[in-house]
C-alpha cells in the first residue's frame, strides 16, 4: 500500500501589532521566527500524539488503544479526530486484526480539526497525517515512522510582551525516520528522525508594509525530552513534555 505526499504550502498571514516606530526588519524576522517555532513545536507535539495512539496495546488481547488514549490527543478537548488504520503483514498483504508476531506494518491516516490553545497561543486547526509505522515483526525493540502531512492553522493569535499578532497559515511536513522504542517507560522519548515543514511567511501589514518570508523548519530527535528546532538558521529548543498551559519552544541563547 501506498500513500501520496500532500501539497508542499505554507502560508503564514501576520498582522503584528503592538509595535513602536523602532521596529525594524530584522525585529519582524525575529518575531516570526519565534513566533513560527511555537506554531511547529505544536504540531509536532500533536504527531507524536498520534504516534503514541496508533499502535495496539501490547498483552493478551492485542487491544487497540482509542485514538486520544492518555498522552495521546485525546489531553485536547474541542478537537473532532478522524483515523483509519490499515495493518499489513512482511509481505504487504492486508491483515483483518493486529498480530504481535505477524504484523509488520502501520498505515495510519488521521485527521482533527477544531480549536486548540496554549500558553499565549491559540489557534482554530485542521491538521491531516498520512503515516507509516514499520518494524512490528516479531519481538520488536523499536518502531520507525515516516509519511507526509499537511494542515491549515486559522484565528492564531499570539500574545505576549511585544504585543499581539495574528495568523493564517497553510503547511505540509515530511516525518523521516522517527525512531521510537517498544519501552517508552525507559526510553519514552523519539531516539532520532526528523520531522521537516515548509514554510511560506507573508507579513500583512507589519511596519514594513506586506512582506514575504519563505521557511523550512526541522525538528531533530535525539533520544532526550529536548529536541532541536532549525528556521532560518536559528536554534530553538522544544520540550516535548510541554503541557498546552506553558510554551513548547525557547530560542537557544535566549528565554
Amino acid at each position: 500500500m501506498r500513500f501520496n505526499a500532500l501539497p508542499a504550502t505554507l502560508a503564514l498571514a501576520v498582522a503584528v501589532a503592538a509595535c513602536d516606530d523602532s521596529s525594524t526588519a530584522n525585529s519582524v524576522d525575529d518575531l516570526t521566527n519565534d513566533d513560527l517555532a511555537e506554531v511547529v513545536a505544536d504540531a509536532a507535539l500533536e504527531d507524536l500524539a498520534v504516534m503514541v495512539d496508533a499502535v495496539p496495546s501490547a498483552g493478551p488481547l492485542g487491544v487497540f488503544g482509542p485514538f486520544g488514549a492518555q498522552g495521546g490527543l485525546g489531553s485536547r478537548s474541542g478537537l473532532e479526530r478522524d483515523r483509519s488504520v490499515t495493518f499489513l503483514d512482511a509481505d504487504g498483504l492486508e491483515q483483518d486484526d493486529f498480530d504481535e508476531l505477524t504484523t509488520a506494518s502501520v498505515h495510519v491516516v488521521t485527521t482533527v480539526e477544531g480549536a486548540i490553545a496554549r500558553d499565549h497561543f491559540t489557534a482554530s486547526v485542521t491538521r491531516h497525517r498520512d503515516m507509516w509505522v514499520t518494524g512490528l515483526e516479531g519481538e520488536e525493540t523499536e518502531r520507525t515512522w515516516n509519511g507526509t502531512g499537511s494542515s491549515d492553522v486559522e484565528r492564531t493569535r499570539i500574545s505576549d510582551e511585544h504585543g499581539t499578532r495574528s495568523y493564517d497559515l497553510s503547511a505540509s511536513s515530511a516525518v523521516s525516520g522517527v525512531v521510537r522504542a517498544v519501552d517508552k517507560e525507559t526510553y519514552p522519548w523519539p531516539l532520532e528522525g526528523t520531522i521537516t515543514r515548509e514554510v511560506r511567511v507573508e507579513i500583512v501589514n507589519g511596519p514594513n508594509g506586506d512582506e514575504v518570508r519563505e521557511r523550512t523548519t526541522v525538528l531533530t530527535f535525539n533520544g532526550t525530552q529536548y529536541a532541536t528546532l532549525v528556521i532560518d538558521g536559528e536554534e530553538y529548543e522544544v520540550d516535548l513534555a510541554a503541557r498546552q498551559s506553558e510554551r513548547a519552544s525557547r530560542r537557544k541563547g535566549g528565554t
